[in-house]
């Protein structure tokens, strides 16, 4: 069982003065995505989450003789946590509880954290907190761009 802590900023003035996650990744590099521990059918999901990346056109995760990874672990967790992106130890924590199309969007939408997206509102997003059927869209890849430059033009 996982325990999730939540730390609030109070009395910042405006976004500059966060501090940036520990490990945020080029979504257009290479980088590795590892399975700790799991199954067949999870790391066919991991494989899905990076291909659902792929469709719109963020081609970096997966691949192989990349510098930098994430890991993917699967466990128990309390009712309503489906994923979340410890940043720290660069690892996508994601409940076991979930269908394979599930975690498949769970894992799209940890790695979008591990890409430096945040939750959105007001559009469905794969960055929707709480999603489990959204896949990310023409816009996530905007945002992607907005943060990294467009991944077409390297």
């Amino acid at each position: 069982m996982w325990i999730v802590l939540a730390l609030v900023s109070v009395g910042c003035s405006d976004a500059s003065e966060l501090v940036p996650p520990e490990h945020v990744f080029d979504p257009c590099a290479p980088l590795a995505i590892a399975g700790v521990d799991a199954n067949a059918a999870e790391l066919a999901s991991i494989a899905d989450a990076s291909q659902l990346w792929g469709d719109v056109g963020i081609s970096g995760p997966l691949e192989t003789g990349a510098g930098d990874s994430v890991g993917v672990a699967f466990g128990a967790a309390a009712p309503g946590v489906f994923g979340f992106y410890d940043d720290a130890a660069a690892i996508i924590h994601v409940s076991d509880a979930l269908t394979a199309d599930q975690r498949a969007i769970v894992i799209a939408h940890e790695l979008g954290h591990a890409f430096g997206l945040v939750h959105v509102t007001g559009r469905g997003s794969v960055m929707n907190a709480g999603n489990l059927t959204i896949v990310p869209t023409d816009e996530d890849r905007g945002d992607v761009a907005a943060l990294w430059g467009d991944c077409a033009d390297r």
